[in-house]
């Protein structure tokens, strides 16, 4: 099934409209709005089997609409069409990947969500779905959303799109600055799962019981996409520094200090585990990728961990951090590469080639932007080595060994024709000079020791000793020789206060103090939210 992408669903009209078009008016005149949109693509090209042809894109507002009758659009005039826009068609039966509740409205000609009542109609009152038929359309479900922002006065991770509302401190508007992405669907092996965006507030928010939104009361999280943050990685191409707050449940910036709570005072960030975001680009193109020991592939491990060829998950451990140049092709660079989002690898081809994915299939590349590989002139320390496999057309490179890793065929991959290509590499972390060091917080939540200066993934030994009982917990360093442990519950200290010994082999020794609180004996070890 040929589909295009860059369709949402409005939470007021509840139809499904084209973000790339020219119009995309709503009820009244007024943009629409889809903070918590899936993204969908809308099938057009050849009719399939099981697929209703007859369907066109309103130049005015942007909606996927039945061409057979006139309908009502926003202005109340008919819907109308540009002369060479593409022609859809509607599957109405089950389909892989598809989104099942559409039907079509008898009144405006519009696709829209029958599972969300309250959709307005642009004839007035609500849709009708009197006479259709029970259709799906084609969803991505496992992605990296861009639109996201840090907001320079709240310092909370927002959605920045055109959203209705205000949702800073003091009921101001937030203050976007800067532009990330936020995976969502999948899940990599240190990511956190449970994160949602909240709709009157715009901020990304841990969906958990509790919590206080910006504008009063609880967040409302309704429909918001299952989102995932790093926590506790050590990922070189992704921004550190982020921290939950269990006042408000939202996820906030502590680079420039601790920001403002919705909840009062400021943000509490002592039981958060460390959080890391994917910023939208680096110096040369997308972050995020790492290369597969299996396949040899460039994989978007962003986002998830799989699958592979031979159906377990990708294996990048120890691979560098690689940049994808996205959104188009610049001098020198080799085109026609997109993103598998079903295989998660970068493939090179377009709508007649697109190789062949983990389970047989063709590749999905309908939601990837088009990106560019160097081949002439490549950045300051690219990697060489790099080919594209005449089978597959997967971007891979050999191994130690010149073993071209696991293909559709047995014997590896094939980079017959192949030009030679580059790939951008971020320098692997220096490592960290100093004194090993440690950093103590203390909260009636729980106790964080963070320490610096210790060997690189190694295991740290750290011990509490509180009067003449002393407790034991082990973590394993990151690749920069920092760690993170957190100890919970806590209890009020001793007069005497608390001792914490850190200690890694063969000689690596640090000490803090703790004055307030100490971890409760039994506590075990581990990080919060």
């Amino acid at each position: 099934m040929d589909t295009q992408d860059g369709w949402r669903r409005c939470n007021v009209c509840e139809g499904i409209f084209s973000s790339d078009s020219p119009g995309q008016s709503c009820v009244g005149g007024s943009m629409h709005l889809w903070p918590t949109s899936a993204e969908y693509k809308a099938p057009w090209g050849d009719v399939e089997a099981g697929c209703q042809a007859g369907w066109g894109r309103c130049n005015k507002c942007g909606g996927l609409c039945f061409r057979g009758n006139p309908g009502v659009c926003f202005d109340q005039a008919p819907h109308t069409y540009d002369e060479f826009d593409a022609s859809y068609n509607v599957p109405f039966a089950a389909q892989p990947e598809c989104e099942p509740g559409w039907r079509w409205c008898s009144k405006c000609q519009r696709l829209w969500h029958l599972d969300h009542p309250g959709g307005a109609c642009f004839s007035g009152g609500e849709h009708d779905p009197t006479g259709s038929f029970e259709y799906v359309v084609p969803r991505v479900d496992v992605a990296l959303q861009k639109d996201w922002s840090w907001c320079s006065v709240c310092q909370g991770l927002i959605r920045f799109a055109p959203f209705e509302g205000a949702g800073c401190v003091d009921g101001a508007d937030h203050s976007p600055s800067n532009s990330y992405r936020v995976a969502y669907g999948g899940r990599r092996a240190n990511d956190r799962q449970g994160w949602g965006f909240c709709r009157r507030c715009h901020r990304l928010a841990l969906a958990a019981e509790g919590g206080v939104c910006a504008l009063g009361g609880a967040h409302d999280l309704t429909d918001s996409l299952p989102y995932t943050l790093p926590a506790d990685d050590d990922a070189p191409d992704a921004q550190p520094g982020w921290r939950w707050c269990p006042k408000c449940q939202t996820l906030s910036y502590t680079g420039f200090g601790t920001g403002p709570c919705p909840a009062g005072d400021l943000h509490d960030h002592a039981s958060s585990a460390a959080y890391s975001v994917w910023p939208a680009s680096l110096d040369h193109g997308q972050p995020g990728w790492r290369r597969c020991l299996r396949c040899r592939s460039l994989v978007l491990s962003a986002v998830t961990d799989g699958p592979c060829r031979d159906g377990t998950p990708h294996d990048v451990t120890g691979s560098a951090a690689y940049e994808a140049s996205e959104g188009g092709v610049d001098f020198g660079e080799e085109g026609s590469f997109a993103w598998c989002h079903r295989c998660q690898v970068l493939v090179h081809g377009g709508p007649s080639f697109t190789g062949t994915c983990f389970d047989g299939a063709p590749h999905d590349i309908t939601e990837s932007w088009v990106y560019g590989i160097p081949r002439d002139n490549p950045p300051e320390g690219a990697e060489p080595g790099w080919q594209v496999c005449a089978r597959c057309a997967q971007l891979f490179s050999l191994d130690a060994q010149a073993r071209p890793g696991l293909c559709t065929d047995p014997t590896g991959h094939d980079a017959t024709g192949s030009p030679a290509l580059f790939l951008a590499v971020l320098p692997a972390p220096a490592p960290v000079v100093g004194l090993p060091a440690l950093v103590l917080s203390e909260s009636a939540a729980s106790v964080v020791v963070d320490g610096t200066g210790f060997p690189a993934l190694t295991t740290v030994e750290v011990s509490f000793i509180v009067g003449g009982t002393t407790t034991v917990g082990r973590v394993q360093s990151h690749a920069g020789g920092t760690f993170h442990l957190e100890r919970t519950p806590s209890l009020p200290a001793p007069p005497e206060g608390g001792l914490v010994l850190a200690k890694a082999e063969p000689d690596t020794v640090a000490s803090g103090r703790l004055k307030s609180f100490v971890p409760a004996p039994a506590g075990p070890a581990g990080g919060g939210p």
